[in-house]
């Protein structure tokens, strides 16, 4: 059996659902297409129920039908569709997730925290030194994952429930950002991330790399601030960051300020203060920036089981 000509990652995240459509030389993965819409999937489950309001399941529903019609119109393609945080805690809401896989007309394998974290290493290390220690840090919409591993192997991985929609939520859904308010997540996170930090020691790293819109938004936001220009963050950059959080009046003028689109300075501010409580809590000095994260580490998988599942041809077969 041939290999498909075609591989497609559904990523269905807490902030936005990602369509990534790829193909591979044997050697590295082709980018072929790639979908984004924003979907705040978090900000619309009800906690206390596990349910979704009907708004935002009418967004999520809508995007999953106008990928399916993508996906349709392709000859050759070998699909995987994951949900993360937001689908983890949507217990009480079993007939969205089979309306969700009828729109799509794929299946959705819902990934524990762990899981997510394997995947984005295994995402973020394609093309990277197969001897490097390096620590990976993922910031999603209702989750935050953090691995340190060798190569393209993870060695310990956390998942904290920890997103830049869910903080936002509780802490920062306010048109001015109050140093009170900032502080309380500040602490929050804080302790959340000393419940795992433990796990972390003994492991050491030679380099820190950052996949997510959120840690891509914070380098945005410093190079249009003129404190980088190559891409990369120190903690220097991110402590002087800080206090413009507070100097605007509201989000549109914070918008301005840093010159990012208003619809990722809803939760900027609580992705940031994740990143920042990171590099603090595991005195990180700088970062650079992943463009691979969870789509592209799924995407490895299919490629590699095709491969083991592909019949061995010897030498005396062809003659």
């Amino acid at each position: 059996m041939n290999a498909p000509a075609l591989y497609a990652a559904v990523d269905l995240g807490s902030n936005s659902f990602h369509l990534v459509i790829m193909k591979s030389d044997g050697h590295s993965l082709q980018s072929v297409d790639c979908k984004r819409q924003l979907v705040r999937l978090a900000a619309g489950v009800d906690i206390s129920t596990g349910r979704l309001n009907r708004d935002t399941k009418t967004r999520a529903l809508r995007c999953l039908t106008q990928f399916s019609n993508t996906l349709k119109n392709l000859p050759d393609v070998q699909v995987t569709a994951v949900g993360t945080s937001a689908f983890r805690h949507l217990s009480g809401d079993a007939q969205f997730i089979k309306r969700a896989e009828s729109a799509l007309g794929q299946p959705i394998r819902i990934l524990s925290g762990e899981d997510e974290a394997h995947y984005i290493y295994r995402g973020v290390s394609q093309g990277q030194p197969e001897q490097d220690r390096r620590f990976v840090l993922d910031i999603g919409g209702g989750s935050t994952e953090l691995i340190v591993g060798h190569g393209r192997k993870p060695e310990v991985v956390a998942s904290l429930e920890l997103g830049c929609v869910t903080l936002t939520s509780r802490f920062l859904d306010h048109d001015r950002l109050d140093p009170k308010h900032l502080a309380a997540c500040e602490a929050y996170v804080d302790e959340q991330i000393a419940a795992i930090k433990p796990r972390f020691e003994g492991h050491d790293w030679t380099d820190v790399m950052g996949s997510s819109g959120s840690i891509k938004a914070v380098s945005w936001a410093l190079s249009n601030l003129g404190l980088t220009r190559d891409g990369s963050i120190s903690r220097a950059q991110l402590d002087r960051l800080y206090p413009v959080l507070t100097q605007a009046d509201s989000q549109q003028q914070l918008s301005q300020l840093l010159e990012l689109n208003p619809r990722r300075i809803a939760v900027f501010a609580a992705g940031y203060i994740i990143l920042h409580r990171v590099f603090h809590a595991f005195d990180i000095d700088s970062m650079r920036l992943s463009f691979k994260a969870i789509r592209e580490g799924l995407i490895d998988e299919m490629i590699r089981d095709e491969l083991m599942t592909q019949p061995i041809i010897s030498s005396e077969s062809q003659t």
